[in-house]
């Protein structure tokens, strides 16, 4: 279970390179848009190729990834609620 902002985000990190195996993404995630949460860590994220060229065709649609504290598999949010009302669900 990770404890520790460095360990979400490398946890974040395969996830992200697991679910978008074959794109060229370079993940980027810069500490500040990481957050804890009581049962969970969201990690917010965008590609290198995105933030150097502003085509928002070169990063996924949804850049944050909840990371659930128990271990269980992160995942990406409900489109449906704002994060600040899916996190403290």
């Amino acid at each position: 279970m990770p404890s520790s902002r460095n360990e979400v985000q490398h946890v974040a990190l395969r996830h992200l390179q697991s679910v978008y195996q074959g794109e060229s993404y370079t993940f980027v995630m810069p500490n500040e848009m990481t957050e804890e949460f009581g049962t969970v860590w969201t990690v917010g994220f965008d590609t290198r190729e995105h933030l150097d060229t502003g085509d928002i065709t070169k990063a996924p649609l949804v850049r944050v990834l909840v990371v659930p504290k128990d271990g269980s598999s992160p995942h990406f949010p409900h489109t449906t609620l704002p994060l600040s009302e899916y996190v403290a669900a």
